[in-house]
């Protein structure tokens, strides 16, 4: 059976001063099979980007298959 990337997501929660709640964003078409580096390094950047702190995040990948 032949595996397909189809497509990755990345949702992360921001938690910062105006949102202690967390603030829920999703990042679609991500690379396939990101590396823990790569998403480790993504967070940072949002963390510089928006002022607060990554809490969590949820990557999602969808795969095809197919009989070959």
């Amino acid at each position: 059976m032949l595996h397909n990337v189809k497509s990755t997501e990345l949702q992360v929660t921001l938690i910062d001063s105006d949102h202690p709640e967390g603030l829920n964003r999703v990042f679609n078409n991500l690379v396939a099979q990101p590396s823990d580096e790569q998403i480790a390094s993504f967070q940072t950047i949002l963390e510089g980007l928006a002022g607060g702190t990554v809490q969590e995040a949820t990557l999602t990948t969808a795969t095809t298959l197919t009989n070959e």
